[in-house]
């Protein structure tokens, strides 16, 4: 099992409608590779962490760069892992301008979704996906 964790900008703001097709045609697309993973979205700011076969996410990825919708694509992290961490989510969302308060990860919200948040510690930057799932338990 691989996973990779991509930060990027929205071209434009995206509103609820927006994304709620967006995250719908990752869903179908997602669940028809056997992909699942996690998309946040934060002022125009997208990060995403991608779990399935590795050949599978990096040719998923090499798409998504080409993708003219956003832009400062940028892999933060990646590696194999022994089992998935959404497996039961072809692709969870979380919208962090309704975030609120996680305390843990409070400066990486008030600092918005920023590559420079992760540049210290890109580990940082997985314990922060799978904190989605542990929420939603």
């Amino acid at each position: 099992m691989y996973y990779l964790i991509y930060l990027s900008s929205s071209v434009k703001p995206m509103n609820h409608d927006q994304l709620s097709t967006l995250l719908q045609q990752c869903r179908d697309n997602n669940q028809k590779n056997g992909i699942t993973g996690m998309l946040l979205y934060q002022n125009g700011t997208f990060m995403q962490m991608l779990e399935g076969d590795k050949q599978v996410i990096l040719d998923l990825y090499d798409d998504i760069r080409k993708d003219d919708r956003h832009t400062g694509i940028h892999k933060v992290l990646a590696g194999d892992i022994e089992e998935r961490n959404f497996e039961d989510w072809s692709m969870g969302f979380f919208n962090m301008d309704k975030a609120g308060d996680l305390p843990k990860y409070r400066d990486y919200i008030e600092e918005n979704l920023a590559l420079r948040s992760f540049e210290a510690d890109s580990q940082d930057a997985y314990e922060f996906m799978i904190m989605f799932n542990k929420i939603n338990e």
